[in-house]
């Protein structure tokens, strides 16, 4: 029995992530998650005072900034016992949609689609539609990507004066209210990134797509026009049902989001939090105090079992041939790992295109 370690490097637009796989004979055994830069903000964060990070938490990364702002701010705002007003509520989560739109598709077009032109495919009936379209910096898709991501980010720009690292949100409001020139200015902006989007990305109308109701009903719209068909969407489909990536890598059945938009009365949020319990196929309400992180296998230093956000440490305890191996925590919810992000928060909320109803609490299918 043969066995080999691979090493995965995935720091290919940013962030500092890589993967170690252990294979026995072609089978995977054993697998590592490394996190491979301290960045010590939480130690940063100690004894300084409040309204500090409104300014040192926006420097955690310089794609997702506006998100630790948002957190740093909501966090103060609860401290506090301060409500923002309905306005700042509704830039805020403009703002951050903003920000997640350009993360998604940076995501997919920068760090996913590239692997499609790799010289391993060069074989494939499809190489050459895939290499002008994904090819790194030089595919029609991933020029546009950049181009529109690029638009997207202006609408913090127009609200936070500049962007990344911003720091226009503060407990009990925004900085910059949304005044005529800032709205005009913001639509023109999603104009021009919807026009690219039905183009490019989906070969179709935005409304039509977002009322498709199930997956059939998805490839039957694609199916139906050859512009659809060769869009971003339709080639990364048909090309990955063709080698099979939609029977591979599945991961934890659970889920979990936090919600996305909050609602300006404090109610809930535009899509719900939630819990998916991937052994009973149904949502639960999200209790965030089952949120555990542990640090066994961290460079920092241990303590017992996990430990909530507001009672862990991230003391750096670097052992070099230590069994530790990574800067980052592993988190669970309770002793589940789950998933989250974009899909876990679509499935929570019933996306259709997800397996699930309309109904958000109902049980997906």
């Amino acid at each position: 029995m043969s066995r080999i370690t691979v090493d995965i490097d995935l720091n290919r637009v940013e962030g500092d992530l890589e993967f170690q796989l252990d294979l026995e004979d072609g089978v995977v055994v054993d697998a590592r998650c490394i996190g491979t830069l301290y960045r010590g903000f939480e130690q940063l964060l100690i004894g300084r005072a409040p309204r500090d990070a409104l300014v040192i938490t926006p420097r955690v990364c310089g794609i997702c900034g506006t998100a630790h702002l948002y957190a740093a701010t909501r966090a103060l705002e609860q401290l506090a016992g301060i409500s923002p007003p309905e306005h700042a509520v509704h830039v805020r989560n403009l703002c951050l949609l903003a920000e997640t739109l350009q993360s998604d598709l940076r995501q997919t077009f920068l760090f996913f689609t590239p692997d499609f032109c790799s010289p391993g495919y060069a074989g494939h009936p499809m190489a050459a539609e895939l290499a002008q379209a994904f090819a790194p910096l030089k595919g029609d898709v991933v020029r546009g990507c950049l181009s529109a991501t690029r638009e997207l980010i202006g609408i913090v720009a127009i609200f936070g004066g500049q962007w990344p690292h911003s720091t226009y949100m503060l407990p009990g409001g925004i900085s910059q209210p949304a005044n005529h020139r800032r709205l005009l200015e913001t639509r023109d902006i999603l104009v021009k990134v919807r026009e690219w989007f039905e183009e490019k990305v989906i070969g179709g109308n935005l409304d039509e797509w977002l009322a498709l109701d199930s997956a059939d009903a998805l490839f039957r719209w694609q199916e139906a026009s050859s512009t659809r068909s060769s869009s971003a969407l339709g080639l990364f489909n048909r090309f990955a049902r063709d080698i099979g990536l939609h029977r591979l890598g599945q991961g934890s059945s659970h889920l979990l989001s936090y919600g996305v938009n909050p609602l300006p009365d404090g109610s809930g949020s535009v899509w719900p939090a939630g819990f998916y319990n991937g052994d009973t196929e149904q949502i639960e309400a999200l209790d965030h105090l089952q949120i555990n992180e542990h640090v066994r296998h961290s460079w920092f230093l241990d303590y017992p079992g996990g430990r909530h956000p507001w009672a862990g440490e991230t003391i750096p305890d670097h052992q070099p041939g230590s069994d530790c191996y990574t800067w980052a925590k592993a988190p669970r919810y309770g002793d589940r790992v789950v998933q989250t992000g974009p899909l876990a928060e679509l499935r929570i909320a019933g996306e259709p295109l997800t397996g699930c109803s309309k109904t958000p609490a109902s049980r997906c299918q």
